[in-house]
């Protein structure tokens, strides 16, 4: 028997309770469970448990061992599990969480390719602006978009989220271009659901700059239309706008300012396996936007 049957046979000893209960779960004798344990002691030289007639628990030798061993197989369950995940074809359900237009536009049509090429993975896709706790509400993955603060979760860059101020050319003709990020208190800034906008300075550090104008909405479509309509400047991601821009409704300005440090990622908690469903959405996904240009 291998060394590290013992070990295992430990572990599920005092997972189970019992000698009983373990000795089922392996499918072996209560005998030979006793014996690979005894054995195991003599080997170590201390004793691992305390037996009585009424319950089994661990000395405080054997609670050290027993942590450090049962980290150890789940380690080596879960690299087995990854080598048989690579050979597997992805399956079951594939819950994800996105928000706004990005979401709707691009992630929704990607989904659906997948599915296309996956017809053993279901696709539940949520829509909703609220910060979502993965684990707690079951997702397997989020789309966000910006700037990621520190957390938790693992995050993979999927496209760029170039942010673009610009305006109309009737807007710039009467008002003049913006040459700094202090000239644009002299400018109707066209303010979305946060009252500032990113930056990145000649240093090459980023800010957020308070901006303010007579314009607000929470609505990326409200903020373009109102860039169109000549009202003043905005600031939106670029696939946002890239239609106006090349048809010359909107004039890009300040581009040595663009801030760099803005993606759209996919998130997921750390500490769970990657499935087969996971990693090769996040892989379409990654592979189908590096193909849009202005993304």
């Amino acid at each position: 028997m291998n060394r590290w049957d013992s070990t295992e046979i430990l572990v599920k000893v005092v997972d189970s309770g019992s000698f009983s209960a373990a000795a089922e779960q392996l499918g072996l004798s209560k005998s030979h469970v006793s014996r690979q344990i005894s054995q195991l002691e003599n080997r170590l030289g201390v004793q691992l448990l305390n037996r009585t007639t009424r319950r089994l628990s661990l000395t405080e030798t054997g609670q050290a061992y027993y942590q450090r061993c049962r980290s150890i197989l789940s380690q080596l369950e879960e690299a087995e599990q990854a080598v048989l995940d690579l050979q597997a074809k992805p399956r079951g359900t594939l819950r994800l969480t996105v928000a706004g237009a990005f979401g709707e536009r691009y992630i929704a049509p990607a989904a659906a390719e997948f599915m296309q090429k996956h017809p053993h993975v279901h696709i539940h896709l949520d829509f909703t602006s609220r910060n979502v706790d993965l684990l707690e509400e079951g997702y397997d993955l989020a789309i966000r978009a910006g700037t990621l603060k520190d957390s938790s979760l693992i995050a993979r860059r999927i496209a760029s989220r170039k942010l673009i101020i610009c305006g109309s050319r009737d807007y710039l003709d009467r008002y003049g271009r913006p040459e700094t990020i202090q000239s644009l208190k002299k400018h109707n800034c066209l303010v979305g659901s946060v009252a500032t906008w990113r930056f990145r300075e000649a240093n090459g550090h980023h800010a957020d700059v308070k901006v303010e104008g007579s314009w607000h909405s929470n609505n990326g479509h409200a903020l373009l239309a109102a860039a169109e309509a000549g009202l003043g400047l905005v600031q939106l991601p670029r696939f946002y706008v890239h239609r106006e821009l090349e048809a010359g409704r909107l004039i890009e300005v300040m581009n040595d300012f663009q801030p760099t440090d803005t993606a759209v990622w996919a998130v997921y908690p750390s500490n769970r396996h990657l499935s087969p469903k996971v990693r090769l959405f996040v892989e379409h996904m990654v592979e189908r936007f590096a193909a849009i240009d202005y993304l």
